[in-house]
């Protein structure tokens, strides 16, 4: 035992005396010029360790360097490409004889890191890597003077790997980075994004063991101000590369003084390659006019060989409120499967279901990212009211009629806000006026665009549509309707369109097919009319150039194709009308009608051809059993004015029209479209029906006489009746 004890202690004596004589006899200041010329060689930079180098021997052996710089090249925005305050690291001895390599605390103060890429391409990074690589080829390459000795070396690591190698087990006490900063400036893209606080723990790291690492990280990229902290455990396979991950919990803030993140948590419970995992996020953030407030969770999973994330079951719910939204506060949910694949860099959503509020979308989507996206979509909804997210005041309508007076303020309120919005626009950049203002569709020309939608039940402009279907295709700024049908009204409709936005003004064109449609309804409701009725069959085609309001109505061209069959005309009664033309040629009273004012027709067609801001009609033709009526004029589409021409004929006996059978009437019509006012041209009257100015002053005489008697014969009332007579029909 006492032997034994002897021998502990010279062992002990001896390591202490060498730790002594190491300390004592070796100053490892006397390597700084040596370690700095191989850095020089490696690199071609200078290494200048301006600190002691001291030697650590409690509890291990080690090493601790003072302040050290490497330098950037000429023309770099900071002299040091990498500089600290101070740098230690240890090793214990004894474990080296077991190959096992035992590394103390790594600590690391003060450190910052340099990275500059030029407009030219340049970087302070280039040539650090390319001389160390070279260098490994030439000394790769045996020279002719050297094949023997390599040959020799070859033959003795060919019988030492017949020998079994211990191999290294390799541990770290931890890892402390204090008071970090790293500067990454790209001056090809003008991006600067900066880290001016790093700090970073890592308890002792062993392979297959769980350690803990905690960081505190602030910064900018840009204009973007953040600062994140956190924490998790993580676990190291035999390679040391990351095999798991569990209990991250990461908070972060950021602001560029348009958009805030008040604050953002992320959590993820176990990560683990190929193997499922959960996370949850929450974001209350602020944007220009929106504030969000988003919680989020998921079970993701990323492949074995790291190219492929799915997402499964992930649940968004974003609570809105602000100006930048149709309504003062919106809630927008999302469920749905999503993937990744980082080879073809493709993103797909499947089982998607949105929900805005009451509006609903269901489907798939697929997204490529190429410097033109691409996306394909099919999606569908049981009920889309556009109303309710364009043109409203949030999304709120009356269905009250605003009273005269109300509608004269409105109509003050318009003005001023139209001014105010003018004289605004003045002061902008852009002083075009709303009215020519062209929409801004340049993002047709970047995105290739392929979908479906599909709708039981779809309003627009207060129209409502049933089994709604659409196909849409964008490619190279060309955006196509290939198709639309739907049922309205009772009827059907199918429509195709084309918007080409590569040219100065966009151009269009358009055309639709209405089959059987119950036109009042639909007027009704598109446009608070109800003055036309029928069963609608109507083909549209058009074209222009310019989306602006001004521009759709000058520069529209094309044919409207009517056929309604079955109607009426409210608002006019022209056999009542024509009635009254003949009680008032007999002198007779008129009698009040009680008959409601519209005319019926069995059918009604025309030919509406656009251009120059006008829609010009030349054969309107209503036929009716008592009436026929032929009509031609034009309407302002910009004033919305009419001016209209229309000949009724009597066709047919009817109750006080015997006499009129076979007479042509002329009426017109003028006003506006909601205010159409209707009047009888008996200037044209006679005109078109000879003898019948022979019949009036007929039965204008034959009144005369019953009220005058003989005096009726006098010559002066003769005159006077003529005066009359022409007076009336002129």
């Amino acid at each position: 035992m006492k032997k034994l004890l002897y021998v502990l202690i010279g062992i002990i004596i001896v390591v202490v005396l060498g730790i002594t004589a190491l300390v004592t006899l070796v100053n490892p200041n006397q390597f700084k010029a040596a370690i700095a010329e191989q850095v020089k060689k490696q690199t071609g930079r200078e290494l200048d360790i301006r600190g002691d180098i001291n030697w650590r021997f409690f509890p291990t052996l080690g090493l601790s360097v003072g302040e050290t710089t490497l330098n950037n090249p000429q023309g770099f925005a900071q002299p040091n490409l990498i500089q600290f305050k101070q740098a230690e690291l240890s090793v214990s001895v004894l474990p080296l004889l077991s190959h096992e390599l035992d590394i103390g605390k790594v600590r690391l103060d003060g450190a910052h890191v340099f990275v500059q890429t030029l407009k030219d391409g340049r970087s302070n990074l280039d040539g650090l890597t390319e001389k160390s690589s070279t260098k490994e080829v030439n000394d790769s390459t045996p020279s002719k003077a050297n094949k023997d000795a390599v040959s020799n070396v070859q033959d003795e690591k060919s019988t030492a790997s017949k020998v079994t190698t211990q191999p290294w087990k390799i541990s770290l006490a931890g890892v402390e980075l204090i008071n970090a900063s790293v500067d990454i400036i790209n001056d090809k893209t003008a991006s600067n994004i900066a880290l001016n606080k790093v700090n970073f723990t890592l308890d002792k790291l062993t392979p297959n063991t769980w350690t803990k690492a905690t960081f505190d990280i602030s910064g900018s990229a840009n204009a973007l101000k953040f600062a994140a902290k956190g924490s998790t455990e993580l676990s190291l396979s035999s390679a040391y590369q990351l095999a798991e991950l569990k209990n991250l919990d990461l908070s972060l803030t950021a602001q560029d003084g348009k958009t805030e993140i008040k604050h953002a948590q992320v959590t993820l419970d176990h990560f683990q390659y190929g193997q499922w995992a959960t996370v949850n996020l929450n974001i209350d953030g602020q944007l220009p006019e929106l504030a969000f407030v988003t919680k989020g969770q998921t079970q993701f999973k990323l492949s074995s060989d790291r190219n492929i994330l799915t997402l499964e079951n992930l649940s968004i719910d974003n609570a809105l409120s602000g100006k930048a939204l149709p309504r003062p506060k919106m809630q927008v949910n999302i469920k749905t499967n999503a993937s990744y694949d980082l080879t073809t860099k493709t993103a797909t959503l499947s089982k998607l279901n949105l929900n805005a509020d009451e509006l609903a979308l269901m489907g798939d989507v697929s997204f490529i990212n190429r410097d033109v996206p691409v996306i394909r979509f099919n999606l569908s909804s049981d009920n889309i009211n556009v109303d309710n997210w364009l043109n409203k005041q949030h999304g709120q309508v009356s269905s009250e009629k605003p009273a005269a007076s109300d509608q004269a303020a409105n109509n003050a309120s318009t003005e001023i806000a139209a001014s105010t919005a003018q004289q605004t626009s003045s002061q902008s950049a852009s002083n075009t006026p709303p009215a020519i203002q062209e929409p801004d569709l340049s993002v047709l020309k970047g995105i290739d665009v392929d979908g479906t939608i599909m709708a039981k039940k779809f309003t627009i402009s207060q129209a409502h549509l049933s089994d709604v279907k659409l196909s849409v295709v964008i490619q190279n700024g060309i955006a196509k309707l290939n198709s639309f049908t739907a049922n309205l009204y009772k009827g059907t409709v199918n429509a195709s369109a084309q918007l080409n936005v590569n040219t100065p003004l966009a151009s269009y064109q358009f055309h639709n097919q209405i089959k059987g449609v119950e036109i009042q309804p639909l007027l009704e409701d598109v446009a608070n009319n109800k003055q036309l009725a029928g069963r609608a069959n109507i083909i549209v085609n058009l074209a222009g150039k310019g989306l602006s309001s001004q521009h759709l109505k000058n520069n529209s061209t094309g044919t409207i194709n009517v056929n309604l069959t079955d109607g009426a005309v409210y608002g006019v009664n022209i056999s009542e009308m024509i009635r009254s033309a003949k009680a008032r040629l007999k002198g007779e009273k008129l009698a009040d009608s009680q008959k409601q004012k519209k005319t019926d027709f069995s059918s009604l067609t025309a030919l509406l051809q656009l251009g120059q801001g006008q829609a010009k009609i030349d054969n309107l033709h209503l036929v009716s059993p008592l009436l026929d009526i032929n009509g031609s004029g034009t309407t302002n589409l910009n004033n919305e004015s009419l001016n209209f021409s229309v000949d009724t004929a009597i066709v047919a006996s009817g109750k006080g029209l015997d006499e009129l059978k076979g007479i042509t009437v002329p009426i017109r019509i003028k006003g506006t479209w909601q205010q159409p006012k209707y009047q009888l041209d008996l200037k044209n009257l006679f005109k078109q029906n000879s003898g019948l100015e022979q019949k009036a002053k007929k039965e204008l005489n034959r009144g005369l006489e019953k009220l005058l008697g003989d005096k009726a014969k006098d010559e002066k009332i003769k005159n006077v009746a003529d005066q009359l007579l022409k007076g009336l029909f002129n």
